[in-house]
């Protein structure tokens, strides 16, 4: 029932964006002038254009020539449907930074994926499908997700015979035994068609993944031969791979195997013909020790927002650009431009959940003449750390928005820095060496954005707010103010606190804090009088707080 209040409460806020906002959706399919040639790659475009209502952007040359033509759109998806060798790691390069660039901020602009297959008929296969589940999960690696399943089977690529089972009744036990060799072990497992996601990490390259790590040792290979994906044992025969379910491929934690270099021994193009494939990730560069792509999508998809896996794959890549330009502590990323996602972006493939997120978040909307002012909270459900912890961990809490907003402008944020696209708002409000949040703590955005009824308003630049190595002070909300309003500021250590209200001569209107206070955040109100109780004039006034060796001061309008 909770679930069920909370889906209804984002539908009706969808549609208030729908109705004032400026977009609410829109798919682009993108693709080559000779591929949409042939009958059977047109046959997919075809039939992502009907079952997306898309838009196709044909290209000669290269797929930057689209740009433009994607920047008036402003689609939230966008499909490229590449031929094999088309899908070289050059593309994905320019993929990223290509839907990083319709519009001006440095974050992506567009959820997207490649479209491909060993043949024409798999990448229709892969597209003709409404979605999947995730309820049972396979891992080659010591995945620590199945909590968030309802059951599964985790095998250590380091440690010979060591696997976690999780049972339907939420039981998981690591007693149990796995075969030296998992080779044979884990295609059965393939070939039962049970598992809807595969997870495997350590050593991998285009055309094999080794099972053990660092060395193959006593155990084989998964590899790829005409598109046909196969176990290579340490001892005995090849066994074939042939499982027909809709899984995701989740190569994320190996080198080079999202990379296509040739059709015939591609592990990309080989799962998705033969191991039910319909979503694949990996990396088309060598995975390092500061690979964050791979634990951001698995945190987004299982713990946090618990969302699609092309939107927890986006999620993720925007995480590592906040992470770049915030040199956040613990995160040094090194692979903004090197994953690839291989399925229809849209695809509705989630997990069936079987607890809660790390934290709920709750979207807001505030209808203005202008401006409407909408707010982004997130609550714990959970003690936790929504934020990077280290390279299979969390990542900040990201919040995407239900349609597209013009120039929004951070007006109030609890967060050390909160950040608000066109297409999300993302908070960072963790970091290394803070303590858990604890359950019920919350943490909001307050911006405002214009509508497409208001044709006259000027463009508006981001505001963001710095990272607080200082005592901050927050933008009063609202403001301009009539009757009340509440002003926010957060203390990084125990100190004695100021804060006044002064008129634009300088003169002392109104005390609103004068106490020593530990760290963390608070927030004062004003309700438009001065200290003798009388009400103050319309005009300018400025707010000031005093802390440690810290000054802030900010305007704030009153209007009767």
């Amino acid at each position: 029932m909770k679930r069920l209040f909370l889906a209804l409460v984002v539908f009706l806020i969808a549609l208030v964006f729908s109705a004032r906002g400026s977009y609410a959706g829109g798919y682009a399919i993108v693709v080559k002038d000779q591929t949409l040639a042939k009958p059977d790659w047109a046959e997919v475009v075809n039939t992502l254009k009907a079952k997306h209502q898309g838009k196709v952007f044909v290209y000669d040359l290269g797929v930057s020539q689209v740009l433009d033509s994607l920047k008036e759109m402003s689609p939230k998806y966008v499909c490229f449907v590449l031929e094999p060798l088309d899908s070289r790691d050059y593309v994905v390069k320019t993929i990223h930074r290509l839907t990083r660039e319709l519009d001006d901020d440095p974050y992506g602009d567009a959820i997207w994926g490649i479209v491909t297959g060993y043949t024409p008929q798999d990448a229709l296969r892969i597209v003709s499908i409404s979605g999947f589940r995730v309820r049972k999960v396979l891992a080659g690696t010591s995945a620590g997700w199945l909590p968030y399943v309802q059951e599964g089977i985790a095998t250590s690529e380091g440690t010979y015979n060591k696997m976690w089972v999780k049972y339907p009744d939420g039981t998981i036990v690591d007693t149990i035994k796995c075969p030296t060799d998992r080779t044979p072990f884990l295609v059965e497992k393939l070939n039962s068609n049970q598992y809807d996601i595969f997870i495997t990490s350590g050593h991998g390259n285009v055309n094999r993944w080794q099972l053990h790590y660092p060395t193959s040792d006593k155990e084989g290979f998964f590899r790829a031969r005409d598109g046909q994906v196969y176990g290579d044992p340490y001892e005995g025969d090849d066994i074939n791979i042939n499982s027909t379910n809709p899984k995701i491929y989740c190569g994320l934690g190996n080198c080079y195997i999202g990379k296509i270099l040739q059709v015939e021994d591609s592990m990309v193009l080989a799962w998705i013909h033969s191991g039910g494939a319909y979503m694949y990730t990996g990396y088309v560069t060598p995975e390092g020790r500061n690979s964050y792509q791979l634990g951001g999508t698995a945190a987004y998809f299982f713990v946090q927002n618990q969302c699609t896996w092309p939107e927890a794959f986006f999620l993720s890549n925007q995480a590592i650009m906040f992470d770049l330009e915030n040199q956040t502590p613990g995160s040094i990323p090194e692979d903004k431009d090197y994953a690839a996602l291989y399925g229809d972006p849209a695809l509705d493939v989630r997990i069936e959940p079987v607890r809660d997120p790390l934290y709920t978040s709750e979207i807001s909307v505030r209808s203005g003449a202008d401006r409407d002012t909408v707010t982004v909270r997130i609550t714990m459900t959970e003690d936790g750390r929504p934020g990077f912890t280290g390279k299979w961990g969390n990542r900040h809490p990201i919040v995407m928005l239900p349609c597209r907003v013009e120039n929004p402008q951070v007006e109030y944020t609890d967060a050390y820095r909160a950040v608000v696209t066109d297409n999300f708002a993302l908070l960072y409000v963790w970091k290394q060496g803070d303590p858990d949040l604890t359950k019920g703590e919350e943490r909001e955005v307050v911006f405002t954005t214009t509508t497409r009824l208001s044709t006259d308003v000027e463009e508006t630049p981001q505001f963001f707010l710095p990272c607080p190595i200082k005592p901050m002070l927050f933008q009063a909300y609202p403001n301009p103010v009539s009757r009340w309003t509440t002003i926010g500021y957060r203390i990084p250590s125990p100190t004695f606190v100021s804060l006044n209200i002064y008129d634009v001569v300088g003169r002392l209107v109104r005390p609103l804090v004068a106490t020593s206070q530990q760290s963390g955040y608070y927030t004062a109100g004003w309700d438009g009088k001065d200290s003798f109780g009388q009400e103050v004039a319309s005009g300018v006034y400025i707010y000031r707080l005093l802390a440690e060796n810290f000054t802030g001061s900010r305007k704030l309008v009153f209007l009767k």
